[in-house]
């Protein structure tokens, strides 16, 4: 894992996995950004105490697969992790001790790789609920309900999306506003963006953005909205400007 300084690129501070494993994904605890979660190929997720590079006493557990991706709710409490035989599990985490609880599993489609998740506490004045947006291998953008403390999941809707071998992301749009409805943004192996309307019963799909030649994997905006970054299986970034109404 390497931290980086956003202002110079500098690689700042490594540190090695826990089990020399492959390391897959790591993620900051939201409120003590002196801890980390990572992800491995050993199906391991261990956390991580940045100033020592030390496993947190008590911090670690097993998947049943690859952890591929991690993801807090707003508050620091509950865990999501996603491994690539298609389970999302939830993990209670201590703020004291930063001991991680397993509490749920949801088998989301057997075998399919869970490759992105992102939690929102809220996404519109229309939906006031928790909610946890991921990708998984089944050509399908999936939506979920956070229903209980121990970070449950109902499934909410689904958007159409062509996934079904790389390792997509998505993102909620980060403006959380009393506006009308409310976006998710995904990459697509179509080599397009999604821009889909979470509220909207029909033809959820708002904006399709075109100009990569591979699979696009990775989506970011920033934080006012104005820029979105997307990057592609070849390589390739691509910055979109907002247009102004």
């Amino acid at each position: 894992m390497c931290i980086w300084n956003t202002h110079d690129g500098r690689c700042i501070r490594q540190i090695a996995d826990p089990d020399s494993a492959q390391m897959l994904c790591c993620t900051f605890q939201p409120i003590n950004n002196n801890l980390t979660v990572v992800g491995n190929s050993k199906h391991n997720i261990h956390g991580v105490n940045i100033s020592t590079g030390k496993k947190v006493k008590g911090g670690s557990s097993k998947l049943t697969g690859r952890v591929l991706s991690l993801s807090f709710d707003s508050a620091g409490r509950i865990l999501w992790a996603g491994d690539d035989r298609g389970s999302i599990f939830s993990f209670l985490f201590d703020m004291a001790t930063g001991k991680l609880t397993k509490a749920k599993r949801l088998v989301v489609s057997e075998g399919s790789a869970i490759t992105s998740i992102s939690a929102r506490s809220w996404i519109s004045r229309e939906a006031r609920d928790p909610s946890l947006l991921v990708n998984a291998c089944i050509n399908k953008l999936l939506l979920y309900r956070v229903v209980d403390n121990e970070g449950a999941l109902q499934l909410k809707r689904t958007f159409p999306v062509q996934q079904m071998s790389h390792a997509l992301g998505s993102i909620f749009c980060p403006l959380m506003s009393f506006r009308q409805g409310a976006c998710v943004v995904t990459g697509s192996e179509d080599m397009c963006v999604y821009f889909f309307d979470v509220e909207r019963a029909t033809k959820a799909i708002v904006n399709k953005l075109q100009g990569h030649s591979a699979a696009v994997l990775g989506v970011s905006f920033n934080c006012d909205e104005s820029l979105l970054a997307s990057s592609d299986a070849k390589g390739m970034v691509i910055i979109w400007r907002r247009e102004q109404k």
